[in-house]
């Protein structure tokens, strides 16, 4: 049990160390990135403080552990460089009884990180968001320029995505907007194109959309769904004036929602879309009879065309909400995969540790930074792609632990098997 203890206190203060410098380098990319918002409250440094306080529970998520690693990586790298690992093995000592501690260690980090994934990074996130966003409210126009493809956030009750801008005139193209009311369900409003425009007087922006169509369902009677189109269509996104405004919302997104809201969600969307493919099918058996009963009706062609646009409507939205499900999945796994990390990054820092024999916190801290980078574009990459539906959820979030943690074993069995090599031939 002394010996349990003792590894375990070699792990204390590399792992306080490492976290506070990763959390400092977190904090300056957070400054570097915010300065344009804390230039607009310069003059309120309350809102300030707050704002960098409430970004402090994503950067625990993702320091700790990167922390873990390190601490790994020079615990057992000072072990090794003083010969206290041959020392160990020579007293009969097995290699389980050193690492297991570690490894319990790691794992009931991990359980708290999961907590504290579900219950307090959500929160977090949705009041650092409200505050971003009525700091972001005081600007004239809001920034679209490299923004294609991902969910604007900036206006309270409306998110919007689009496929691509015009900088010059703010023209927008292919804009899919969720506006959120009073009901739980949001309206979706689907347009060819767009434009943002700003009423200087009001210190207000609106959105003037065109060639669209508006889905919604009635929220006093959900199983009514209401479809319309339009030619132009002007939608109010609001404004902040001079003055910095709090703002309360209901609205959260997936990354500030926890566990079972989200799964919930989840289920919602596919009670939806289990309707929409319903419905389309209808359509499809529709248009064929008219096809075949109506071929030489005068107004034939046109019906035609009608069906078909809906027919390709019904589609988009059905491979949009696909898409928004699988947000929702992603983040679900996120929330376990990268406290699960933890785990996998004693299994790959031990053996690694007890390989590089103490050269240095310089070398610790270079093989840490090329397993962060391998890490964090593996999530990255596979989050893109499940978000796209090119890869499920589950495999693009736990392949990078699934990856490491099999790297690691590989690497305990061959040092622990080298190790044993080695002691068997010293007692001939």
């Amino acid at each position: 049990m002394l010996l349990q203890r003792y590894v375990l206190r070699e792990h204390f203060v590399p792992f306080a160390f490492s976290f506070c410098v990763i959390m400092f380098l977190l904090m300056i990319d957070l400054v570097l990135h915010t300065m344009d918002l804390v230039l607009k409250v310069a003059d309120q440094k309350a809102v300030i403080i707050e704002l960098f306080l409430l970004n402090t529970a994503w950067m625990v998520a993702l320091a700790i552990p990167m922390a873990v690693l390190v601490a790994a990586l020079l615990a057992f790298g000072r072990l090794s460089a003083d010969n206290e690992i041959t020392a160990i093995r020579s007293a009969g000592v097995g290699a389980a009884q050193v690492l297991w501690p570690v490894l319990t260690a790691a794992t009931l980090l991990a359980g708290g990180l999961i907590w504290f994934n579900d219950q307090i990074l959500p929160e977090f996130n949705h009041r650092a968001r409200l505050l971003t966003s009525d700091i972001q409210r005081k600007r004239p126009m809001v920034a679209l320029a490299g923004r294609e493809g991902t969910v604007i956030n900036d206006f309270q009750n409306v998110r919007f995505i689009f496929s691509s801008v015009n900088p010059s005139t703010s023209e927008l193209k292919d804009i899919v907007i969720y506006r959120y009311e009073k009901g739980p369900h949001p309206v979706t409003i689907i347009a060819d194109g767009g434009r943002i425009v700003h009423d200087i007087e009001s210190d207000e922006a609106f959105l003037e959309l065109v060639d669209g169509e508006i889905h919604q369902i009635d929220d006093s009677e959900p199983d009514v769904y209401i479809r319309s189109t339009f030619r132009k269509q002007v939608l109010r996104l609001g404004g902040a004036g001079r003055q910095l405004r709090r703002t309360e919302s209901e609205y959260r997104t997936d990354r500030e929602m926890g566990i079972q809201r989200m799964r919930a969600r989840v289920k919602e969307v596919e009670t939806e879309l289990a309707s929409l493919r319903i419905r389309s099918a209808e359509r499809a058996d529709g248009f064929a009879r008219k096809l075949l009963l109506e071929a030489g009706a005068p107004d034939a062609r046109a019906e035609t065309l009608r069906l078909i646009a809906q027919s390709r409507s019904d589609r988009t939205l059905i491979q949009h909400k696909e898409r928004y499900a699988d947000r929702y999945r992603v983040e679900i796994h996120k929330k376990f995969s990268i406290p699960g990390a933890c785990v996998a990054f004693v299994l790959i820092g031990v053996p690694l540790g007890i390989r590089v024999r103490g050269s240095g916190p310089a070398i610790g801290a270079g093989i840490s930074i090329g397993f962060f980078v391998i890490y964090w574009m593996c999530l990255i990459g596979g989050e893109k792609l499940a978000d796209r539906g090119f890869v499920d959820p589950w495999l693009a979030m736990w392949s990078p632990n699934l990856l490491v943690a099999s790297a690691g074993v590989w690497l305990t069995w061959r040092v622990v098997f080298e190790r044993r090599s080695f002691l068997r031939r010293s007692a001939r």
